[in-house]
């Protein structure tokens, strides 16, 4: 944390707690709702509902933290996240599941406000390192919230769904107190006019775009990457979630501890055509991997592809973004990212329906797609030089 804001450290803490409350639930929701007689459909369905309920709501919370502010904003949709864990910890139908998911959804704006607050309180060039962080933090509840639900579920579905809860309330607690506002409220916001324009111009258009195009071959390679690996390699769930380990590993890593450095020396569009690279390698290698010992490397490249490109790409939309506008076009970006959730997985199982080997060719396409719409910005963008922040 040396050299960056203060401010930072209460938010990646309430991150890690949010994301860890949140992960207690991804493992078990298919049993449990598998459990009520859920059909796979009805579990896709389930996780769908969630990212439509956030595309739908992420754009008017931006949009009200641009007005009144980041903190209360996120206070809100922890509100709702707490709301939808208890629910499903008292659910026993699937309509309440459903109703809990959408609750959760529909006060969906956490990610889009944690970045504009993360913008708020750093310099130009520390953001990148301080998206990274993020991701890192990301990627911590990730590795730590499966873990531990295996562990509570021994005693019962509720118990995990009660101590996401518990986490949920904690969250709302540490903002209450820890996390001091990062922008105070204006008497007017800019109109949604001149939020379209700043949406369709160059280069935070196009910026928008590669991540919308980024974000589809990340989601299509991770909803079908589990089918992959159990068609070709005969893989079940316990050696497919040593994969997800070696690529949460890889990700905490590199966005904790190399990303500023890259960023310092290299620029944040330059490390990111370095993902961009990995990622086509990466993917475009799938079909050729004929054994469990070749996948790994290119395993190990393809978490390095993310890790590289979601901190800096994202710091380069922030940064892109007008001030007054930041919030709603961060959440925009990330309502762009649920659609990506919905589509992605949708068409990468269709082709490996069809041919398991062809699997990479989705996730390829959308990656050389982000790379050539942003190829000249990227190129351009030279490594920010240290400067004073307060903080």
């Amino acid at each position: 944390m040396s050299g960056l804001p203060r401010a930072l450290l209460p938010i990646l803490a309430i991150t890690f707690v949010d994301i860890l409350g949140f992960t207690l639930l991804i493992p078990l929701l298919p049993f449990y709702a598998t459990k009520l007689g859920a059909s796979p459909v009805t579990v896709g369905a389930i996780y769908a509902t969630v990212a439509v309920c956030s595309l739908i709501s992420s754009p008017f919370w931006g949009r009200l933290s641009d007005r009144i502010g980041r903190k209360g904003v996120l206070l809100a949709a922890q509100v709702a996240a707490l709301i939808g864990f208890i629910l499903l910890s008292v659910s026993d139908t699937l309509w309440m599941i459903f109703v809990a998911r959408a609750i959760e959804g529909l006060g969906g704006g956490g990610l889009g406000i944690t970045q504009a607050y993360v913008t708020d309180v750093t310099a130009p060039e520390q953001r990148a390192r301080a998206f990274g962080l993020v991701g890192a933090t990301f990627g911590l509840g990730f590795l730590i919230g499966p873990v531990t639900a295996g562990l509570l579920v021994r005693f019962g579905y509720h118990v995990p769904f009660t101590a996401a809860a518990a986490l949920e309330v904690l969250t709302i607690v540490l903002t209450l107190t820890l996390l001091p506002e990062s922008r105070g409220a204006v008497p007017v916001l800019p109109p949604l006019r001149d939020i379209r324009r700043s949406l369709t111009t160059p280069p935070l258009g196009r910026l928008v775009l590669t991540q919308f195009a980024f974000s589809i071959a990340f989601t299509s390679w991770i909803g079908g990457f589990a089918l992959y690996a159990s068609r070709v390699f005969g893989f079940g769930p316990e050696r497919t979630s040593t994969i997800y380990l070696v690529t949460a590993v890889v990700g905490i890593v590199v966005q904790a501890t190399m990303i500023g450095r890259l960023v310092a020396r290299f620029g944040e569009g330059r490390v990111a055509l370095m993902g961009f690279a990995c990622a086509i390698v990466a993917y475009g290698a799938v079909g050729f991997v004929g054994s469990v010992v070749l996948l790994y490397p290119f395993v190990v490249l393809w978490s390095l592809s993310s890790a590289l490109i979601r901190p800096t790409l994202g710091t380069l939309i922030a940064d892109a973004a007008p001030a007054d506008q930041r919030g709603t076009i961060l959440s925009v970006n990330d309502s762009l990212s649920n659609v990506a959730f919905i589509v992605g997985p949708l068409i990468a199982t269709r082709v490996l329906m069809a041919a398991p080997h062809l699997t990479g060719i989705v996730p390829t396409f959308f990656s050389a797609v982000a790379l050539v719409l942003a190829l000249g910005l990227l190129v351009r963008t030279p490594p920010h030089r240290a400067e004073s922040h307060p903080g």
